[in-house]
């Protein structure tokens, strides 16, 4: 599913074939946060982010496009499908989002996080969740200023 264009970028689902580019856009993405983790944490850290592609066996990655390249993606799965949180049943859930530094401040972690509220109203979620940590300054007001605490 392509959905409409906003700014310079599309927001759609992933294909398989972003897989590597998915994997390698989560690594650089989160890299901010090396010297905060330390090296032993960042290093498993690390390891997970570029497997981040397999993702998509708990929900639906989508991500975001400029001119053919993959610079945001967050993993949005749908109430009931992955409860690996210990969610309700009927709450949704949006994890792992990333944006490559190259194309911050652009709208495209905002819009991708609407893309998943959007979607968790369409299919009558009654609410929708999230992970984030305290060193993630800029998403997490971002998530505020959407209602997701």
């Amino acid at each position: 599913m392509t959905l409409p264009a906003t700014s310079a970028f599309i927001i759609r689902d992933a294909l398989r074939t972003d897989g590597e580019a998915i994997n390698h856009l989560c690594v650089e993405a989160y890299e901010e946060f090396r010297e905060i983790v330390g090296e032993d944490n960042w290093q498993q850290m690390k390891e997970t982010l570029a497997h981040a592609s397999a993702l998509a066996d708990k929900g639906q990655l989508i991500v975001a496009d400029v001119a053919s390249k993959v610079a945001g993606v967050v993993l949005y799965c749908r109430a009931g499908e992955s409860n690996d949180a210990g969610l309700a049943a009927n709450t949704a859930w949006l994890r792992t989002l990333a944006v490559t530094p190259a194309h911050r401040g652009k709208g495209i972690g905002r819009d991708l996080t609407q893309e998943c509220i959007k979607r968790a109203r369409t299919e009558g979620a009654g609410a929708i969740a999230l992970t984030t940590a305290e060193m993630m300054t800029v998403a997490r007001p971002m998530y505020e200023a959407h209602g997701i605490y």
